[in-house]
């Protein structure tokens, strides 16, 4: 490998901004850069459909000299904020930001790795297999890019996702996220005068949290509630409205499932305590709930011939990667929709979303020795 290079184009994408929905300067960079590698390009429009300044997700096709299926390299474009002006700092064993703002390895180390591979696949004499590349817009807000993705230019189904921290680890198992959204509507009165006649949004949306099971539900789910907004006007009047909003994750879908059934029958159980009548009339809360589906889970065996490939080539590298899951979401789970099988492979950031955030070297030039190993090895 050639490291200097390596370290070069990684310095170079760094220094280009890309925050999410800001990703031109970024997109227009790789084009021109797999372009001079001989790459066939492809950008299609995903640009239109949501609110960025790039055209969007970006597709490269380099032909093998191994009869093939080809095999799939992805990593993301943007960054997360504040990323603008990133002023590398070189270290001996590591690369950091001036700490101003965060560095964008994440996913840049992933980037430059794919870029590398290209040009070291073409220096060298060993056969290879066709390589596909995809680059997308926007996964650090909802894999917007993925979601929006022309996926009929894609022939390859497997490959690797580059965007994991951990060196020993290679991400098998991604989430199923929903948000949720709840307004709860109860009855305005007086609170000074006749408190009794009304129903406290507040009060419901207390009870029902009270009985929730949330944050560590079990070993593969988590839920939240970030957002409450309460539609109260003044300290006098018992207030009549709130709205809240928050998550549910897990592994497992249909854990996801009963996660869900049961923060929805908290809430109906809450409202049910504060039915009652005044004037002889019967006054109840009302529960409007409302749960989507963000992106569906990952699941990749750990007896698949991807996973059994990278494992041994991170082996002949001197790392034994450990297949695990992860809470959190990447452009594999929009991908794993349409058939992808894609695990994902740590490239040495740490702290990630931090201006404390680092590359450290040593793991990043074994993850691309990996990756190259990977590829010189894929036959399918």
């Amino acid at each position: 490998m050639n490291e200097q290079r390596l370290l070069n184009t990684f310095l170079e994408l760094v220094r280009t901004d890309s925050e999410s929905y800001f990703e031109r300067p970024m997109q227009e960079l790789v084009v021109r850069k797999l372009q001079d590698l001989g790459a066939r390009v492809y950008v299609d429009n995903a640009g239109e459909k949501y609110e960025t300044n790039a055209q969007g997700n970006v597709m490269a096709f380099f032909a093998g000299t191994a009869p093939s299926e080809p095999i799939l390299l992805a990593a993301h474009l943007d960054t997360v904020t504040p990323g603008k002006g990133v002023k590398p700092v070189v270290q001996k064993e590591r690369i950091t930001s001036d700490g101003t703002t965060v560095l964008g390895g994440d996913d840049k180390a992933g980037v430059a790795i794919i870029l590398e591979l290209l040009a070291t696949l073409k220096e060298q004499e060993k056969p290879y297999p066709p390589v596909e590349v995809l680059f997308t817009l926007t996964e650090e807000r909802g894999m917007c890019g993925s979601k929006n993705l022309d996926y009929s230019h894609l022939k390859s189904r497997e490959g690797l996702i580059l965007d994991n921290e951990a060196h020993d680890e290679l991400l098998i198992q991604g989430p199923s996220v929903s948000d949720i959204e709840v307004w709860i509507k109860g009855v305005a009165a007086h609170a000074g005068v006749c408190p009794e006649k009304g129903i406290s949004a507040v009060e419901v949306a207390a009870k029902a949290l009270a009985k929730m099971k949330l944050g560590r539900v079990n070993k593969d789910t988590v839920a939240n509630f970030a957002i409450i907004r309460a539609g109260g006007t003044a300290t006098n009047v018992v207030t009549d409205e709130i709205y809240l909003k928050g998550e549910a994750r897990s592994l497992c879908p249909k854990k996801l499932e009963k996660e869900l059934a049961h923060i929805e029958d908290c809430l109906n159980a809450a409202a049910a305590q504060f039915v009652k009548t005044v004037d002889g009339k019967t006054i109840r809360p009302h529960i409007t709930f409302k749960a989507t589906s963000r992106y569906g889970a990952v699941q990749v065996s750990k007896q698949a011939p991807i996973v059994k490939l990278v494992k041994a080539a991170a082996k002949r590298q001197g790392v034994n990667l450990r297949t695990v899951g992860s809470g959190g979401g990447c452009d594999a789970n929009v991908l794993s929709g349409y058939g992808f099988t894609l695990p994902n492979l740590g490239v040495g950031v740490q702290n990630c979303h931090t201006t404390n955030e680092y590359l450290e070297l040593k793991p990043f030039f074994t993850a691309f020795k990996t990756v190259l190993d990977t590829v010189l090895n894929y036959r399918k």
